[in-house]
């Protein structure tokens, strides 16, 4: 029988993301201005954005999904094994389908290359006709962060929506079955999805911010890194405590209904998580 553990959540969740925030504006604050003159001088905007800005994306996405991977392959060091959420008997685990890891490379190689490297082109060069431009101004640490946070709320309403939609009997059964073929999620299953639900349920909600708030390049770039990052966490099937708080979407795997939002902000608004919400009663009462 397959076990679902419940972790409750920490005052230490996302430290490493409010870490990184803290550095970054930083960086904004004090050389931003001087780090863009200086790329500025050396390549144009549109190979800043789309081959640096992509390259970028994929040296995170393997960087951070190859080392879950591995952890679980070899379910060491156990410090961190410990911190896997679904406890699948090894007998059980055997008998069960699973997707080959090759399949699974294979079609989030071409989700990143057909559908990621095309979006994030056409995005850019639709951006210059509405006046982007080298020129655009280093944000002050204040602005940029107000922008993070329109760019997560933006991203939480679309995700929830378009994933809200994909659980219909048409669209779960055409689209959104593939994703769900994944019970135990594993780290790079967040872009293990049919292609129209890469665009539509994966780029849009994450890119729809940046054309409607238009942010600097470094804020597009700091905001793809930890979009990715707790993409990837949040798909692994571990729990770490320093981390976003996972739990809530691996649920959703095991129970694969509810629990739709990115953030959990949605989902609170539309009660949508009742039976996250129960199983988190249950472990209340037990403990």
């Amino acid at each position: 029988m397959v076990r679902f553990k419940y972790y409750p959540p920490l005052f230490i969740n996302n430290l490493i993301f409010l870490t990184l925030t803290g550095l970054f504006l930083l960086f904004l604050e004090f050389m931003g201005a001087k780090a863009w003159t200086w790329i500025m001088e050396r390549v144009s905007l549109d190979v800043f954005v789309i081959v640096i800005g992509f390259t970028f994306y994929l040296l995170i996405f393997w960087g951070v999904g190859v080392p879950y991977l591995l952890l679980d392959r070899f379910k060491k060091p156990y410090s961190l094994y410990k911190y896997k959420i679904q406890d699948i008997p090894e007998e059980r685990r055997r008998k069960s389908p699973k997707v080959p890891l090759s399949k699974a490379i294979a079609r989030v190689l071409a989700n990143q290359f057909l559908g990621t490297l095309p979006f994030l082109t056409g995005l850019f060069y639709f951006m210059v006709k509405l006046g982007y431009t080298v020129n655009v101004a280093i944000p002050s640490w204040w602005v940029a962060l107000l922008q993070l946070a329109g760019l997560i709320l933006i991203e939480d309403v679309l995700f929830f929506a378009a994933h809200h939609t994909m659980h219909r009997k048409y669209f779960f059964k055409k689209i959104h079955r593939v994703h769900h073929e994944y019970r135990e999620s594993i780290a790079i299953a967040t872009h293990y999805v049919h292609f129209v639900e890469h665009i539509v349920g994966n780029l849009i909600p994450v890119f729809a911010g940046v054309l409607l708030l238009q942010p600097h390049p470094f804020v597009v770039l700091f905001w793809i890194m930890i979009v990715v990052i707790n993409a990837l966490h949040t798909h692994s099937g571990y729990a770490f405590p320093w981390m976003a708080y996972s739990v809530h979407h691996d649920w959703h795997h095991y129970h694969v209904n509810g629990s739709f939002s990115a953030i959990g902000l949605m989902d609170q608004l539309f009660g949508t998580d009742k039976a996250f919400n129960k199983a988190k009663e249950e472990y209340k009462k037990k403990n």
